[in-house]
This record gives C-alpha cells, structure tokens and sequence, in this order.
C-alpha cells in the first residue's frame, strides 16, 4: 500500500483535510505530502485563505460586474458537464 498520496488527490481531499473531517490515517498520509511537496502547501495556504475570505463574506452582498458574472456562469456550466 502507498504511504502517500500524488498531488492531485491532495487536492481532492483539501476540503475535507481542512474540516477535520477525514480519517486520521488519510490526515497522516496527506500531512507526510505536505511535508515533501512545497507547490501543494502553497496551493493549501492559497486554498485556506480563499475558504476564509469566503466566510468573512458569505453575509455581505457583493455586486461584481455583469460580464464577469456571466463569464463565471458559463465557466461553471462547462465544469458540470464534464462530471
């Protein structure tokens, strides 16, 4: 059995490793690639940082320009119809 895991199902697992929501061992293992992969705990401390901006804004309203808006929407769409 591999002791760690490859970037990309670090990154799968980001939210949960976050929470706290996921079994000590996987923690363990996704900790032991932090601590060999500088790029992964850069895109953490830059995932982190996102989450929390995130909830400091989740009660405001923000108005962000239309075209950007329906640029994101479109985007959004094409990544659900690639799942």
């Amino acid at each position: 059995m591999r002791t760690l895991f490859n970037c990309k199902e670090c990154v799968d697992l980001l939210m949960d490793y976050l929470e706290g929501n996921l079994d000590p061992e996987i923690q363990k293992k996704l900790d032991q690639h932090f601590a060999a992969c500088p790029p992964c705990v850069k895109f953490l401390d830059s995932y982190r940082a996102c989450s929390e901006m995130a909830q400091q804004l989740k009660d405001q309203q923000v108005r962000i320009p239309l075209e950007l808006e329906n640029r994101l929407k479109a985007f959004l769409k094409e990544e659900i119809k690639k799942v």
